[in-house]
This record gives structure tokens, C-alpha cells and sequence, in this order.
């Protein structure tokens, strides 16, 4: 780190306000707790998922499994690392490549699992209404296996590669989390507004009308067998 990024940080730590009025060692409690019970809780559901052939074979519940392998990893890196800045007022490691390697982990995993519980509301329609859709392993394979896999695999290659790119030469803050660092390619508008759609407002709008929609369904198809039972019987 120069010595005018060294200044520049020295200067900014005085003034820095992420506009969260609790106290950094509030927050590290708080993380703390939480995330030892999110752990558990992560390692019961999977075990329950994988030990189990019958939900692990469910293919509703692959999404599901990939999404808590993911918060796994998020809480033993992302969290943890946090917490260190909480308690020590810096980051664990003060290189920029521990930096770019934090920003990576935490945008790829965020976004990914997003996009992931995104597809998982669409794919819910899919596999109740529509099951003949996979009812082949050729099927199974194009509707249920390569969105998945393209989800992740977006998310590592994107990310890893727009993360190092540091052309700007942004300075690292160690006292903040993820020492403030942002890629340069996001000095882009345009890329910028690409990442807030897709990243974030189409996976919540997704998650939101389908969950809706997917109830809506279910009571009015319950409601229209309800009626053609009842007609049969006259």
C-alpha cells in the first residue's frame, strides 16, 4: 500500500460513517451469535437433505442444497472476516489481493444465491404444473440441471474476472469490511444499471410475483377440481 493511499485512509477512518448507529463491537456480537446458529442450522438441513435418498434425489431440492453449500461458505469466510473488522478495527489479512479475494466471495456468493432462489420460484411452476417437462433425463438435464449450473458458473467467471480489474487504482480502506473496494468496471453506468437489474431487482420481482402466482394457482386449480367433483357427482 502507497503511502498516499496509507494517508488517504488514515484521513477517511475519522470520518468514515456506513450510516449503521450500532457500534462495531455491538455488531460483532450479534454476528457472532448469529452466525453460530446459522451454521448449525445449515449443516442440519443439509444432512437432512443428502442423507435422505428420497429428498436428495427431489429435484426441488437440489436448488436448495446448492444455496446452503453456498451459505456455508459465506459463513466461514465472509462472516467471520467481518467480525474481525468489528473486533480489531481492521482486516485479518492487509494485502490488496485478501481484499479483491473478499469482494469476490461476497458478491459471487450474494448475487449467485439471489439469482438461484430466483430461479427456484420460476422452476416451482415447472415441476407442479408441469412435470412431464422433466420427465425424461434429457429433459431433466436442459430445464433443471443447466440453469443451475449456468447460475454458478456466471457468477465465479463474472466476477472473477471484472474483480481484479483495478485499472483505477482504487486505495484499500483495511478498518471497512471488503476494505471498501468496489472493480473499477463499475465507474460504468451502464454496467452498473445491467448488475442492479440483474443481480437484484429481477430475482426479487421473480421471487415475489411467482411465489404469488404459484399460490393463486394452486387455489384456483384446487377450486376447479373441487367443482368438476362435485359435477360428477350430479
Amino acid at each position: 500500500m502507497s503511502a498516499s493511499n496509507i494517508s488517504s485512509s488514515n484521513t477517511i477512518k475519522f470520518v468514515y460513517d456506513d450510516g449503521i448507529a450500532i457500534p462495531y463491537i455491538v455488531r460483532f456480537w450479534i454476528f457472532l451469535v448469529s452466525n453460530i446458529l446459522s451454521f448449525i442450522c445449515c449443516l442440519f438441513v443439509l444432512y437432512q437433505l443428502l442423507f435422505d435418498s428420497n429428498l436428495r434425489r427431489g429435484l426441488h431440492n437440489h436448488v436448495i442444497i446448492i444455496v446452503l453449500f453456498m451459505c456455508l461458505i459465506w459463513e466461514l469466510t465472509d462472516v467471520p472476516w467481518t467480525m474481525s473488522v468489528y473486533l480489531y478495527e481492521v482486516a485479518s489479512i492487509q494485502t490488496p489481493t485478501f481484499c479483491m479475494i473478499w469482494k469476490f466471495l461476497d458478491t459471487t456468493l450474494y448475487t449467485t444465491i439471489a439469482k438461484l432462489v430466483g430461479w427456484a420460484s420460476v422452476e416451482r411452476h415447472i415441476l407442479i404444473f408441469h412435470d412431464q417437462w422433466v420427465s425424461t433425463k434429457k429433459k431433466r438435464f436442459f430445464i433443471h440441471y443447466l440453469p443451475l449450473i449456468f447460475i454458478v458458473l456466471y457468477g465465479v467467471v463474472v466476477y472473477g474476472t471484472i474483480t481484479p480489474m483495478n485499472n483505477c487504482n482504487r486505495p484499500f480502506y483495511y478498518f471497512i469490511p471488503m476494505c471498501a473496494y468496489s472493480s473499477c468496471v463499475y465507474n460504468s453506468l451502464t454496467f452498473s444499471l445491467y448488475e442492479y437489474v440483474t443481480g437484484g431487482l429481477l430475482c426479487s420481482v421473480l421471487i415475489g410475483f411467482c411465489s404469488i402466482f404459484l399460490v393463486l394457482r394452486v387455489i384456483f386449480q384446487k377450486r376447479h377440481l373441487q367443482q368438476q367433483i362435485q359435477w360428477r357427482k350430479h
